[in-house]
C-alpha cells in the first residue's frame, strides 16, 4: 500500500561511472524514477553524469546535471521543495551526501524525510566496527577483523591473525580502497603505504 504522503522525491544519482560503482546503480535509479512517475509521485534527478539513461528526459518531471556536492544538493533541495530523498540508489556518493543532510540535521529543518535506509542503517553497514558489534549482538559469525588506526598496529593483528588480510577505511561500501596483503615480506612495508593513502 502506498504512501500518500509521498507527493515529491529528490533521487541522488551516482555520477561519473567508474569501476565498481554507477553502471548498476543507473539501471536501479532509472526503475525507481520509473515507479515513482507510476505512482504519480512527481521526480526530481540530481545527476552530475549527463551520459546515463537516469538523466534522460523521460525519466524524471526536473532533472539537475550538476556537481554531486552536499553544497549543490542543499540548493536544489531548497528550490525544489520536495517532501523525500531516495540516496540508496546514488552508491557511495548519494549515501555520503544524505547522511552529511541528515546529521547536519539540513533534511528535519527542512521537513525533508529519507526513503529507503535510515542514517543508522547506513551507518551501521558501512562503518566495519558498527557492523561486527550489530552481528556478533545476533549472534552471526564474522570474519577475525580489528578497527585500528596506524600502521604498526595493522601489522601487529596481522601476525596475530595470519595472513592474507585484506586493509581498507572503515567507512566505505565501495571496492576502491580496499588492498590485499598476501606476502609476510612485504606485508609491513605494504601496510605502511596503505594506511598512509587512506
Amino acid at each position: 500500500m502506498r504512501d500518500t504522503s509521498i507527493k515529491k522525491v529528490a533521487v541522488i544519482g551516482s555520477g561519473p561511472i567508474i569501476i565498481g560503482q554507477a553502471a548498476e546503480f543507473d539501471y536501479a535509479g532509472t526503475q525507481a524514477c520509473n515507479e515513482l512517475k507510476k505512482e504519480g509521485i512527481e521526480v526530481v534527478l540530481i545527476n552530475s553524469n549527463p551520459a546515463t539513461i537516469m538523466t534522460d528526459k523521460n525519466m524524471a518531471d526536473k532533472i539537475y546535471i550538476e556537481p554531486l556536492t552536499v553544497t549543490t544538493v542543499k540548493k536544489i533541495l531548497l528550490k525544489e521543495k520536495p517532501d523525500s530523498v531516495l540516496p540508496n540508489l546514488g552508491g557511495q556518493t548519494g549515501l555520503n551526501i544524505s547522511m552529511e543532510l541528515a546529521e547536519s540535521g539540513f533534511l528535519e529543518e527542512n521537513n525533508i524525510r529519507l526513503l529507503g535506509t535510515m542514517p543508522d542503517g547506513i551507518k551501521k553497514a558501512e562503518d566495519r566496527q558498527a557492523f561486527k558489534d550489530t552481528m556478533e549482538a545476533i549472534g552471526e559469525p564474522c570474519i577475525a577483523s580489528k578497527v585500528v588506526t596506524n600502521a604498526e598496529d595493522a601489522v601487529e593483528y596481522s601476525k596475530e591473525i595470519g595472513l592474507p588480510v585484506v586493509v581498507r577505511p572503515a567507512y566505505t561500501l565501495r571496492r576502491n580502497w580496499r588492498r590485499n596483503c598476501l606476502y609476510r615480506r612485504r606485508a609491513k612495508r605494504d601496510m605502511y603505504t596503505w594506511i598512509s593513502t587512506f
